[in-house]
C-alpha cells in the first residue's frame, strides 16, 4: 500500500480540529482559496481535518465548486 493510501486510511497523528470547528473555519479557508491567498498557520489543524475526515473534505471541496460557479457566473 502506498504511503499516501496509508495516510488516507489512517489519517495522520497531527493535530485535527475535528468536524465540528472544522465547519467554522471552513468558509475561510475556501475564501483564501478562492482569492490565492497563502494558508496561514492557524489553519493547519483544519487541513489536517479535511485530510483525515473524508466528509469534511467533500463538503470543502463542494463549496469550493458552488463559489467558483458563481464567481465566473458573474462574470
Amino acid at each position: 500500500m502506498t504511503d499516501s493510501r496509508l495516510e488516507k486510511l489512517l489519517g495522520t497523528a497531527d493535530a485535527d480540529v475535528g468536524c465540528d470547528h472544522a465547519g467554522e473555519m471552513m468558509d475561510e479557508y475556501v475564501e483564501l482559496l478562492l482569492a490565492g491567498e497563502p494558508v496561514p498557520e492557524r489553519l493547519a489543524e483544519f487541513v489536517t481535518h479535511i485530510t483525515n475526515c473524508t466528509a469534511c473534505h467533500e463538503d470543502t471541496e463542494s463549496l469550493l465548486s458552488l463559489l467558483r460557479e458563481e464567481k465566473t457566473d458573474e462574470r
